[in-house]
């Protein structure tokens, strides 16, 4: 299985690269390639130098620009989406006078990030995408965004060529700031260049009818996607401002391949075929990705959804997952999501089918149940943010096997070129994986009798070691402890839990306290959920909360798990929200809070007598819920 392949070349130069870089240092030889750079550039004067930027598309318009130039002429551009200052000056310093262009994608992601580059690039040509959301929050506006990615076009000489695209209101009004000339692209009547009969459902991919004033010409890209447009459009208007012809733009741009993880086509195992366009996923890219699902031709349509990002402020993130997690749902059959935020997604489960939406908190567990349930003839998307998420595990777990299974490495590289992939490791957890109890004992023995149906189970979360007693993670511990001793309830021993039983006033209940870590309570719950007969409806769960103030209380009827792990898994493992909750408040006024350190020491004296007020109101809160009917069980 092919997945992506570097020329050797290109090895070798990073491996060289990050040699000097090892004993020079990042920060010198980063000065030092600009300084270097500045004295090339003057000196080659035959290469036309291309700029490329915008919110989306950059990366695929610069590669198709490369086909489409390589046609024909001899040149070089930036590799990958490598788009910073040093990687525009060693770009640039691979450029020989043999050399006919030099195409470089440069980034907006701050204000006045472009200056610096374009000062060194100094480009002739300079082609725009799109203005979206993608890096709006380092902005005032997506007017001030627009600002930045136009200096692109302010910066042409007179001699030069302005690449737009008709259909952004605000990439075409940056025409009115150039001085060269302006080369226009779209579906707009009014471009210049534009595409007709345009086409793209699974399995074919992406032809249009290019059209260029009388001159009509049919390409067929090896692209996924009606949205890929601009960029085929962008790429091609660069080949025009060369000197290249329509046909030869045409023949250029067909022999390019999608590129790493932006609507990657992957044949795996089992004719199971995979649609990577997991490099990153800003909100307003995800319709796109979804409508080209919904048109495709396949068995079964499966769609997993990682980190999303871009999704702008005012609206919790949870909602928009939830939003998300609608839409996908009505354009394929199984949908999957994975990360911090895939437990806010659970309460859009349509009724009737509930086993066609799934949320993991780790990749692990996605990508085994994503290769559990798919064969031969499932398309199956990737739409998630690679540094995030690493969803190509998913793929590379079918085939290669992987041993690196953390999701905070942080690493934008992809994990088929990463050398860790091999080597064991997993997330840093804010509770130790260790457990008092092996997982496989007895769950429970056969003399505890089932949970009635109006009976009410209250799970209080923690640790079971002795020495993490009077710890933040296990004030869910002590809130059940104290409802036992409320009641006069006697703790029973078993290896899957502590459990006490009678009656609060007129109800009965039935106190847990899981004999597993904290990360593994919901595997325990459940076990225990399916001996004993009771269902999420009839739960309280009870934990701490490190982003409630020290002491707060509250009360939650549903929802996500909201970062904490032990809910996490509980919600996993039931894949429902369906869980009434009360949180106490554990949050640390330091901002340099060493978060697992804290959560695993015990309180101080002040912290104490606070929390033990805390407890006294969590208690009532609990009793509270218990008053109120639950959703009686069938049986």
């Amino acid at each position: 299985m092919m997945l992506f392949s570097k020329h050797r070349y290109e090895r070798v130069r990073d491996a060289l690269a990050w040699r000097i870089r090892k004993v020079l240092g990042n920060a010198l030889v980063d000065r030092n390639l600009v300084r270097i750079a500045h004295c090339w550039r003057p000196l080659l004067k035959r290469p036309v130098f291309i700029g490329v930027t915008g919110s989306a598309g950059k990366t695929t318009t610069k590669e198709l620009l490369l086909g489409v130039l390589s046609h024909r002429w001899r040149g070089v551009g930036n590799p990958s989406t490598q788009n910073m200052l040093p990687h525009v000056a060693q770009t640039i310093l691979t450029v020989g006078r043999k050399h006919d262009f030099c195409a470089i994608e440069l980034s907006e992601s701050m204000p006045g990030e472009m200056d610096e580059p374009l000062a060194l690039l100094h480009p002739e040509v300079g082609i725009v995408t799109v203005v979206g959301n993608d890096h709006l929050a380092a902005f005032d506006s997506i007017d001030a965004l627009a600002a930045e990615m136009g200096k692109l076009v302010e910066h042409l000489p007179a001699q030069g060529t302005a690449i737009l695209n008709a259909d952004d209101a605000r990439v075409l009004a940056m025409a009115l700031n150039c001085t060269a000339k302006v080369i226009t692209y779209g579906l707009s009547p009014d471009a210049e260049l534009r595409a007709e009969d345009i086409s793209s459902v699974w399995p074919d991919r992406l032809q249009m009818t290019l059209v260029l004033s009388s001159e009509r010409v049919r390409i067929r890209t090896q692209l996924c996607g009606t949205h890929w447009v601009p960029s085929v459009l962008g790429a091609i208007g660069g080949g025009l401002a060369t000197g290249m012809t329509l046909a030869e733009c045409a023949e250029g741009i067909a022999s390019v391949a999608p590129f790493d993880g932006r609507m990657q086509v992957v044949s795996a195992s089992e004719g199971v075929t995979f649609i990577r366009d997991d490099f990153k996923a800003p909100l307003w890219t995800v319709e796109a990705c979804f409508k080209f699902i919904k048109e495709a031709r396949a068995r079964r349509k499966i769609i997993v959804v990682g980190t999303l990002s871009d999704y702008g402020t005012g609206t919790g993130a949870s909602k928009k997952y939830a939003e998300v997690a609608q839409r996908a749902q009505q354009v394929a059959d199984f949908t999957v999501f994975v990360g911090p935020w895939a437990s806010s997604v659970l309460k859009t489960r349509q009724p009737g089918r509930e086993d066609a939406l799934r949320a993991f908190s780790q990749v692990r567990e996605a990508a085994e149940y994503v290769n559990s349930i798919t064969c031969e003839g499932d398309l199956v998307l990737l739409k998630g943010t690679n540094k995030q998420d690493h969803l190509l595990r998913i793929i590379l777990a079918r085939s290669e096997g992987v041993a690196c299974w953390r999701d905070d490495c942080k690493l934008h590289r992809m994990c088929n070129v990463c050398p860790d992939r091999t080597k064991p490791s997993g997330l840093a957890n804010l509770q130790p994986t260790t457990s008092i109890t092996d997982t496989t004992a007895p769950f429970p023995p056969p003399a505890l009798r089932p949970i009635e149906a109006d009976e009410q189970v209250i799970v209080g979360l923690g640790n079971p070691e002795a020495r993490y007693t009077g710890t933040p993670h296990n004030v869910g511990h002590e809130v059940v402890d104290r409802l036992a001793a409320s009641f006069g309830l006697t703790w029973e021993e078993t290896p899957a839990a502590w459990i006490a039983r009678g009656s609060s006033p007129g109800r009965a209940i039935c106190l847990l306290k899981i004999r597993l870590a904290m990360n593994h309570t919901g595997a325990g719950l459940k076990r225990l959920a399916e001996s004993l007969a009771f269902d999420p409806v009839q739960c309280i769960l009870v934990f701490d909360d490190l982003d409630l103030p020290l002491g707060a209380v509250k009360t939650r009827i549903k929802g996500s798990a909201g970062g904490h792990r032990g809910v996490a898994s509980i919600l996993e493992a039931f894949q429902t929200d369906a869980f009434r909750r009360v949180k106490i408040g554990v949050g640390h006024a330091s901002a340099k809070l060493d978060r697992v350190k804290y959560v695993l020491s015990a309180f101080d004296e002040e912290s104490r007598a606070t929390i033990y007020q805390a407890i006294l109101t969590a208690e009532a809160h609990v009793l509270e819920l218990l008053e109120r009917p639950s959703v009686a069980k069938p049986h």
